[in-house]
């Protein structure tokens, strides 16, 4: 772009109009966006941090009372009762096991299914009696391993204490074979409390229970942690009894090497002595952050784009018709009248666009009037005794020449040169452009009539199969010539012996005429056929060559009619081809419509 348009366009009234429309729009949006933003960045920081800060005081609640319902669960063996003679458990086992009752096994086996599915979270349970015989359930029927000494040696000094709760923090389930779960154990003495003050009577056994891990993810999945985060469960001893980093279980808590990128945050759990910590990755805490951001900076990004493409659409509303009005003046300066400009309002664009065809309508109708009438009647004249002498004289030029071959005896010439008349007489009636279907049959025949003088009949027969209600249904001049002539030459004459061209005329479905062309020549290769096809779709480039002379035929049809109509090809190598031309029945096309559509 050169230097003098861009100074045309910088003081045209599209670019001031633009420019004003951005400044006054874009400055506001984008001091209103700044601030909105930093002021909103910093109160979601603040809130985030703050709730996670909340999930971690609700998560030590949470975890409180897991630790109490486990608690509880481990208690509800005082209160279990038991059918018959015995009013608790302890009793039942303390009598059973002294009078060596064969029921005993059946009584622990049902206050251990009783307990086992008391808690989702609860896997397997246990009693162990004081004589050191041991009974369990599982949910998933899992194999006991009884080699493995049960309970080991590390969890006893617990279970001295016969009134409190002992817990064993998170550890695989060793004692049954091939199972890797992880599990936290509760365990509970029993005392026969019959009889007894408190609870110091005779011990008769002790209740394990195993609980998954998922009690603690039930916990903790409302969080949403990142990939990079960590929380921690952890006992009084600094033991992690539970983290999402599964590997980390059952290790000493280390806290991490790097913290700078980290927001480190401790929960203690009340009445139990374990601790909840967090160390949350910030780069994962605030991509939420930065995700509302680019969210906002999207919507902010749509508003500028909005208001640009606002001010250029209303600025070229404005200008536009300016614009519009400045090329068509540019038009009448160089002498072409014939000319509009669009009104496209009713304000005082719209009444000088108005005014702008006023003057060019009077304007040209006076030029009309006192000169260019004129000289279109003169040319009309002569055009029209031009179109008159020539045929004339080719018609009279070709009689004299056909008497001569008569009066030479030369009768074969003599009927060619007749054929040949009538076509030319067909071709040249310029006042004609949409014939009969009967009209056209003729000049098919005076054109076989000259192809038979040429080849001989031993090469070329044809047929046709019209039927006759069709005869005068009107179709533009040399529609079928053109197909009969390619079938001729690309057809019957590259083949040795006799072919025969066969013309149908019939009616087709939805009220159309179906025209085919067949012949039994050479017919086309499956590549050929394919190339031509593409040719009438407008795939290849109308060059010389194979198929051009169909093209011709299939673009005027579609022209005239539309891109439903037109050519359509098969063809048969070594059997032959078949041109079908398919045109409506109804619709008759005058010669004013052909003449434009040739131009």
């Amino acid at each position: 772009m050169n230097m003098a348009a861009f100074t045309g366009i910088r003081k045209s009234i599209f670019a001031k109009f633009t420019l004003s429309f951005i400044i006054v729009g874009l400055v506001p949006l984008l001091l209103i966006s700044y601030i909105s933003l930093n002021t909103f960045s910093s109160y979601i920081e603040r809130n985030l941090v703050n709730n996670y800060e909340q999930m971690m005081l609700f998560s030590g609640k949470n975890i409180r009372d897991m630790y109490t319902k486990y608690n509880n669960i481990t208690k509800l063996m005082y209160s279990y009762g038991v059918d018959g003679r015995f009013s608790q458990l302890g009793q039942a086992i303390a009598v059973q096991s002294a009078q060596r009752d064969y029921q005993l096994t059946n009584t622990i086996d049902d206050f251990l299914r009783t307990m086992l599915y008391t808690d989702r979270y609860l896997q397997n349970v246990f009693f162990l009696m004081v004589d050191g015989r041991l009974q369990h359930l599982s949910k998933e029927n899992k194999s006991y391993d009884f080699s493995f000494a049960f309970p080991p040696e590390s969890w006893k000094e617990q279970l001295v204490d016969r009134q409190s709760l002992a817990f064993y923090p998170t550890h695989k389930e060793a004692y049954y074979l091939r199972s890797d779960d992880l599990v936290m154990t509760f365990a509970r003495n029993l005392t026969d409390v019959l009889g007894s003050s408190g609870l110091q009577g005779p011990l008769v056994g002790t209740f394990f229970m195993d609980v998954s891990m998922g009690a603690f993810e039930e916990i903790f999945q409302q969080m949403m942690l990142g990939p990079k985060d960590v929380i921690y469960v952890l006992d009084s001893k600094g033991t992690i009894i539970y983290s999402n980093q599964h590997r980390l279980i059952g290790q000493p808590y280390q806290p991490p090497a790097q913290t700078e990128g980290y927001i480190q945050m401790v929960q203690g759990v009340e009445d139990v002595g374990w601790t909840v910590r967090g160390d949350f990755y910030k780069e994962e805490m605030f991509d939420r952050i930065d995700q509302i951001m680019r969210t906002l900076f999207l919507i902010i990004g749509a508003c500028i784009l909005s208001l640009v493409l606002v001010a250029v659409l209303f600025s070229n509303r404005l200008s536009g018709p300016i614009r519009s009005i400045t090329r068509q003046m540019s038009k009448i300066e160089s002498g072409n009248f014939n000319t509009q400009v669009t009104v496209q309002s009713a304000d005082e664009v719209g009444l000088l666009a108005r005014g702008f065809n006023k003057m060019v309508v009077r304007l040209q109708s006076y030029i009309d009037e006192v000169y260019v009438a004129q000289i279109k009647q003169k040319q009309a004249e002569l055009n029209a005794l031009k179109s008159q002498i020539r045929p004339h004289y080719l018609y009279n030029t070709l009689e004299v020449i056909r008497m001569s071959a008569v009066a030479n005896d030369d009768h074969e010439v003599g009927d060619m040169i007749l054929s040949l008349s009538h076509q030319l007489k067909y071709v040249l009636d310029y006042g004609q452009e949409t014939v009969p279907l009967s009209e056209e049959k003729m000049n098919i025949e005076q054109y076989f009539k000259l192809m038979e003088f040429r080849y001989g009949e031993h090469r070329l027969a044809m047929e046709f199969r019209f039927e006759t209600e069709l005869l005068s249904m009107p179709i533009p001049k040399l529609s079928v010539q053109p197909l009969v002539e390619n079938a001729i030459y690309h057809g019957i004459m590259r083949k040795s012996g006799k072919g025969t061209v066969r013309i149908t005329a019939e009616r087709g479905s939805e009220g159309h005429i179906c025209i085919t062309v067949d012949d039994d020549g050479v017919g086309m290769s499956a590549d050929t056929l394919e190339r031509v096809r593409a040719k009438l779709r407008g795939e290849q480039p109308g060059e010389s060559g194979s198929g051009i002379g169909l093209k011709n035929v299939h673009d005027r049809f579609a022209a005239l009619y539309g891109p439903d109509y037109g050519l359509q090809i098969n063809s048969t190598q070594h059997i032959g081809t078949s041109v079908r031309l398919v045109i409506p029945l109804a619709k008759e096309v005058g010669a004013r419509d052909e003449g434009h559509s040739g131009r």
